[in-house]
């Protein structure tokens, strides 16, 4: 099984290497797209079916009291965390316990937008009960838990309407993928578009258009020191080359030699005439100038 995905991958990873760079991006960008897709239904699932029908009706405040408990929801040191999990039934149960003793209350968003601290406040608002004060720092909720706060039971306190804390932690998991790729597929389809515009104006200049990703930028840096040694290998296969035309130019004075040896060899042995030695020697010079 495990050489199966080896290969598998590998199979992938050659076929991925064999495109052009306009198949590259149409790759990524459909990848991109069933990604998109598969985590819209994955939320789907995630979220609860049954739909909160809550109405939740503020009571209405005096400035001088909005102001007073504002002040002293800001002076509070206490506070109830929101993470990336978001709201789930943990945070309303700590809020309700919370407001066992205070009458102001802090939370504070983390990892959130502004506008969606906004939209945290109002169902915050809406499960609870209690006031949204104000929102500090773009990240901090003040609340007020109301003039007749009466603890709710646990029913209401865990609503079930809510997400449970593994489920809260992978909404919030699904929620990142989708912003992530959702960020990506506008600019694969940028690059796409300016890939087009570019080869279309290179085939109406009438030359071939070549292939630049970002990716031959890295090759490019990192075949610099490649490029060097080619030239060094270059380099030495010249002076082979050079040392063979030598060798070759060389090659009748190493006859002459071999002639003038084969000379001395019959002087020795008497083996040949003195006439035959003359013609010998004329050939050899004869070759030799040539």
């Amino acid at each position: 099984m495990v050489r199966w995905l080896k290969f598998f991958r590998w199979k992938k990873k050659k076929e991925y290497e064999r495109m052009t760079a306009e198949e590259k991006i149409l790759y990524k960008l459909r990848r991109a797209q069933r990604k998109e897709e598969r985590l819209v239904q994955a939320l789907k699932k995630i979220e609860p079916k049954e739909s909160s029908e809550a109405t939740h009706d503020p009571e209405i405040l005096t400035p001088e009291e909005h102001f007073f408990f504002l002040k002293m929801g800001l002076k509070c040191k206490n506070y109830v965390p929101v993470g990336r999990r978001g709201i789930y039934q943990g945070v309303i149960l700590n809020m309700h316990l919370h407001w066992k003793k205070h009458q102001t209350l802090k939370v504070v968003v983390k990892t959130f937008t502004p506008e969606e601290v906004k939209e945290i406040a109002a169902e915050l608002a809406r499960f609870t009960g209690g006031i949204v004060l104000d929102i500090h720092e773009e990240n901090t909720i003040i609340m007020y838990r109301g003039k007749n706060y009466s603890q709710p039971p646990t029913e209401i306190m865990s609503p079930r309407v809510t997400l449970s804390r593994k489920k809260a932690l992978d909404k919030s998991k699904c929620r990142d993928g989708l912003r992530a790729v959702r960020r990506c597929i506008p600019r694969l389809q940028q690059d796409l578009e300016l890939l087009q515009a570019w080869a279309g104006g290179k085939v109406g200049n009438g030359t071939e258009p070549t292939e630049e990703t970002p990716e031959t930028d890295i090759d490019g840096a990192e075949s610099g020191g490649i490029s060097g040694k080619q030239l060094e290998n270059s380099e030495k296969l010249k002076e082979i080359i050079d040392r063979q035309d030598e060798g070759s130019e060389d090659g009748p004075d190493t006859d002459l030699g071999i002639a003038s040896g084969s000379e001395d060899l019959s002087d020795i042995f008497e083996t040949d005439s003195d006439t035959d030695t003359e013609e010998t020697s004329k050939t050899s010079t004869l070759y030799g100038r040539v």
